[in-house]
């Protein structure tokens, strides 16, 4: 019995392991935030031809980032980092001009989902 009771432990540890490995927790969160944002570097890219349309994009991406929860503290403070810059511009003009600027990969949010196993990538458009 002595000889077993490691291969038991093993079998059992085995089996906690995979039953605790569930799906990645920040998937959900990584994956709502990628199609909100995405779609926002999108119509950013092309607000000279449709800056209506970019305006009301902009009004439904800051609505579902209020909306989203991160399942946990770095995504928390990528998540903050993204909403206040996404808060600072006071025209819709110099918003586009700052996300067309901008690598879509050095988003906060982005980062952290890649630490977090879940690679995002911009809205085609």
């Amino acid at each position: 019995m002595v000889r077993r009771f490691p291969t038991v432990v093993a079998v059992v540890l085995a089996g906690a392991l995979t039953a605790c490995g569930g799906p990645n927790p920040a998937t959900h969160f990584c994956d709502d935030y990628g199609k909100a944002v995405g779609k926002l570097y999108t119509a950013a890219a092309n607000y000279a031809a449709a800056p209506a349309e970019f305006a009301a994009i902009a009004d439904e991406t800051m609505a579902d980032l209020s909306r989203l929860r991160a399942p946990d503290e770095e995504l928390g403070r990528a998540l903050d980092s993204a909403r206040f810059a996404l808060t600072v511009f006071s025209e819709d003009a110099t918003l586009a001009d700052f996300l067309a600027r901008t690598d879509y990969a050095q988003d906060d949010v982005v980062k952290e989902c890649a630490e977090h196993g879940v690679e995002l990538k911009p809205a085609e458009g």
